[in-house]
């Protein structure tokens, strides 16, 4: 199936511990950020694996809802702390068992060609990101920083990004 038509049921994701999503289907996208932060080591150190248990219920809510046939999502490859990188180890593995069972495809794009596509420069930062949402998307109100990453990345995928 062509998922660069703007036809396809196409659920993009900013994997964090805020998760940004934007969803198409029937030519109609929706968007937003869902958190799943649960605080400090300190404040509950026995239940570091709730937010994948959380995130784990909600993707698979996503995907019973929404019924994908294509997950879009942000694949880093490089954190500024390891606590980042196990988190969107976390997320991301736990994304792809359940695009596993439910026979979904999974395309990843590097941060960098996100941010190229929407801004013109690879390297550009969440101010510029969020000023060109808003610039591209005038009505639109945006959850987060990372809601905005998530839509640029279905725009990127729609445009037919490499």
């Amino acid at each position: 199936m062509n998922h660069t038509n703007t036809q396809a049921k196409i659920l993009s994701l900013d994997l964090a511990t805020t998760t940004g999503w934007a969803f198409i289907a029937n030519g109609v996208v929706d968007h937003g950020a869902q958190s799943f932060k649960l605080g400090t080591k300190k404040a509950d150190p026995k239940h570091a694996g709730l937010p994948f248990a959380q995130f784990d219920h909600w993707i698979a809510n996503r995907i019973r809802d929404y019924k994908p046939e294509l997950i879009v999502y942000e694949e880093v490859r490089r954190w500024m702390s390891s606590s980042a990188a196990w988190a969107f180890c976390g997320f991301r593995a736990t994304m792809l068992m359940h695009a596993a069972r439910n026979g979904i495809e999974c395309i990843g794009y590097s941060p960098t060609t996100i941010k190229k596509f929407a801004t013109g420069s690879g390297a550009a930062n969440k101010k510029k990101m969020i000023e060109t949402a808003k610039m591209r998307w005038p009505d639109e109100q945006f959850a987060s920083d990372d809601a905005v990453d998530a839509l640029f990345l279905l725009h990127l995928h729609l445009a037919g990004a490499p």
